[in-house]
């Protein structure tokens, strides 16, 4: 009897198991009538089984369900009530774009006529109801970034799992819900394009054109939009390099906040004939532009300005030899500065710059396919690196000659070559409009950002200038935060909408006399990570109340320094770097990607470690250092990185610092080192970032000279470091750090 209850047990889960299979009959992908139909059956199939039982269907699944299996009506109810818990999406209603293609259908199938005809007088309809910002933000509501290239690939890869001639309820689930993200958008955004563009068209006058610099003669392209039948309006421009079918949506984003907006392209883009020479003649140019835009009937004058990286520079170049009585206001975000941080960063030049110059030089828009081309820029890093050729034959061994490139690496240091792109010293004391700077604790910009903001409070020290700061990198920075940035989850505080929010905010203070951004409450602000909460001062230097200095112990114990607040009072340390070795690289983990790391290479250089801190308090600044140091040639590279360990035994990456010691005193003259001689480097040009430090956790700096294919290879022998090679390396480089060595930490302690 016992053997008998058994087998009916078995006999009827196994009943329960093929209950849940759905049946399937895989097609071939390339007949979509034939999947579109097999779609439907399985998602009618799939409602089937929630209706009598079998399994729930959450709302938010539900939908899609009832939308694939042609319950379009229910679909709709489903929605709207899902609406109900949901935010809005750039200003529409949640699920919007389903609904819409729900409505479609039912008008496709009341009215006999094709589901492209109803689609586009049901979207038509949706898009005359939406005011302006929410018409300019449908593109990002409607469409996807890749031409659904992802979501095509994710329903291929979920139908290729199908084996046999059923699936479970899970794997059923997944399947269709991939096919509905394909379904849908595959069929509506050419529409949606196609509707859009005529949208914009009624709303707003676009234009595009050339116009030609007085000083030169050179052509410019000048995209133009503003709402129609309107006067005179401010005008707000952005002034790129990067040419490309997204700037009139530039322009078009003004327009939908009610200004004249203007994006003008680098000579030789777009419909401009003249050579394509980057950063050399913006200063004239950019100024041509805004010169033009004041003279036009539809400006009043007033004109506002923003952008990031080679935008952000654009603005800041404009100014070199005077302000232009019609710009009113600029918001550079994360601002390259040409010498400064691009394409060499404290005087040693970068590996990533290199890969720009075809991205920007070799058509009139952009050479998208070189650039994320990532195989190949690796591949000629790694083969540099390995031939231990010097830095100048990269051209060469990618076989192409680039020009530019060798006139960079030509002007080693900030000489007039770099002086002449944007304000150098007292340019800076005739800029007196009001300024907003953003940049982020991880942009690769942050350096190129704060020399502007420094320079210009140095040579003008009332200036109108505001900072703000907080965990975003070189993107998120230019447009919006990211809940995530380099694995690390942001503070809610810290969610931003920078290019479509923050910026317009500004620009309605400045042009408009609206009130002032609510999160600007000083000059400088800074969210302070893992406190959810920003931090306001009059200035930088006004983020601390205290400097703490950590010297660099001399007493090994368990392969670690100690980093220490009182002056060690004898020892030295060492460091030994083969110049000559590729098997291995130094300084490798510079980058703060992750910016939380489970581990870290602790044999990367000397590790010096604090005490635990006995209270909580705030990082917040930029970390200095001075170096005591002995070595046997007569220059060498060096980083120094920095952390804080928790008291769980994970690494914040905090900060960090690469230079080239011959130019410690002026990145503008070099003074090598004499051999065997004791040297102090004074070192300060690192990443701001305000960061609360817990209770228990520790310092941690990572100090080692710089070895990695990257950049720059400095072989010591005092010839410029480009035209070096391994035949330089001779002997492995010793860099003897003496004690007094020390890093000073900028810290907020107590409430603020």
């Amino acid at each position: 009897m016992k053997k008998l209850f058994e087998l009916l047990i078995i006999a009827l889960i196994n009943l329960t198991a093929v209950g849940q299979e759905l049946k399937i009959e895989k097609a071939a992908l390339t007949d979509t009538v034939v999947v579109a139909l097999e779609m439907q059956d399985l998602a009618s199939d799939y409602l089937q089984r929630s209706q009598t039982g079998d399994q729930e269907i959450e709302a938010f699944n539900r939908y899609m369900i009832e939308i694939l299996a042609g319950d379009y009506e229910a679909s709709i109810k489903t929605i709207q009530s899902l609406r109900e818990d949901s935010d809005l999406n750039h200003g529409h209603p949640g699920y919007m774009p389903y609904e819409l293609f729900s409505k479609a259908k039912i008008t496709q199938l009341e009215s006999a006529v094709t589901f492209n005809e109803a689609y586009r007088s049901v979207f038509k309809a949706y898009l005359e109801n939406c005011n302006d910002e929410q018409a300019y933000s449908a593109t990002i509501v409607f469409t996807t970034y890749d031409a659904v290239a992802q979501f095509t690939n994710a329903f291929e890869a979920e139908y290729g799992k199908i084996t046999g001639s059923s699936i479970g309820a899970d794997q059923a689930l997944t399947l269709l819900k991939s096919y509905f993200l394909y379904h849908v958008n595959i069929q509506t955004e050419p529409l949606v394009f196609e509707v859009i563009e005529q949208d914009e068209n009624n709303r707003y006058v676009i234009n595009e054109q050339l116009i030609v610099s007085p000083r030169d003669g050179a052509e410019l392209t000048v995209i133009t939009a503003r709402k129609r039948d309107t006067g005179p309006l401010p005008a707000v421009v952005l002034f790129t390099m990067y040419a490309e079918s997204s700037n009139k949506r530039h322009a078009l984003l003004a327009a939908s906040k009610g200004y004249a907006g203007v994006v003008a392209t680098a000579r030789g883009k777009r419909l401009s004939a003249s050579v394509i020479d980057p950063l050399k003649h913006e200063y004239k140019d950019v100024y041509a532009v805004i010169d033009w835009v004041s003279k036009q009937s539809w400006n009043n004058e007033s004109i506002g300005m923003y952008g990031g990286s080679y935008d952000g520079f654009a603005q800041w170049a404009s100014m070199k030899e005077k302000v232009h009585p019609a710009l009113k206001t600029i918001i550079p975000m994360v601002s390259i500065a040409p010498g400064i941080d691009y394409p060499i960063e404290n005087n040693i030049f970068y590996n990533f710059p290199y890969k720009w110059i075809p991205y920007v030089t070799s058509n009139k828009f952009l050479d998208k396919a070189a650039n994320f081309d990532r195989d190949r820029w690796n591949t000629l890093e790694k083969t540099w690196f390995e031939s231990g050729k010097a830095f100048q034959k990269m051209d060469s061994i990618e076989g192409t000659s680039r020009p530019l490139f060798q006139e960079w690496i030509s002007h080693p240091s900030y000489d007039d070559y770099w002086q002449g792109m944007i304000p150098y010293q007292q340019e800076f004391a005739h800029i007196n409009i009001p300024i907003l700077t953003i940049t982020g604790y991880y942009d690769d910009s942050q350096r190129g950002a704060m020399y502007y903001y420094a320079e210009h409070l140095k040579y003008n020290p009332n200036a109108e200038h505001y900072l703000l700061m907080g965990p975003y990198d070189h993107w998120t920075a230019q447009f919006a935060s990211s809940a995530y940035l380099h694995g690390y989850e942001i503070d809610e505080a810290a969610a931003l909408n920078i290019r479509e929010g923050l910026a317009y905010e500004w620009f309605d203070f400045i042009l408009k006399g609206k009130e002032k951004p609510a999160l600007l409450k000083d000059k400088v602000n800074v969210q302070v990570m893992g406190a959810n909460s920003w931090m306001h001062a009059p200035s930088l230097e006004a983020l601390k109340n205290e400097s703490r200095s950590f010297y660099l112990g001399m007493t090994l114990s368990e392969g670690q320094y100690p980093l220490q607040p009182e002056k060690p009072g004898k020892g030295t340390l060492s460091i030994e770097v083969d110049l000559a070795d590729r098997t291995a690289m130094n300084n490798t983990d510079y980058y703060p990607w992750p910016i939380l790391k489970d581990s870290i290479n602790l044999h990367d250089g000397l590790v010096f470690v604090s005490d635990a801190f006995t209270e909580e308090l705030v990082f917040n600044g930029s970390f200095s250092g001075e170096l005591i140091v002995e070595i046997n040639k007569k220059d060498f590279d060096f980083g120094v990185n920095l952390y804080e360990l928790t008291a769980e035994g994970k690494y914040f990456h905090l900060s960090f610092y690469i230079g080239r010691a011959s130019y410690a005193e002026s990145n503008e003259h070099r003074k090598l080192l004499t051999p065997n001689t004791l040297t102090t480097i004074l070192f300060d040009n690192t990443r701001i970032v305000s960061k609360k430090i817990s209770k228990n956790s520790k310092i941690m700096i990572v100090v080692n000279g710089n070895k990695n294919a990257s950049g720059q290879i400095n072989y010591g022998t005092g010839k410029d470091v480009s035209s070096e090679s391994i035949n330089d390396a001779d002997t492995p480089l010793v860099i003897k750090i003496q004690k007094g060595s020390r890093v000073v930490l900028p810290i907020y302690s107590g409430s603020f």
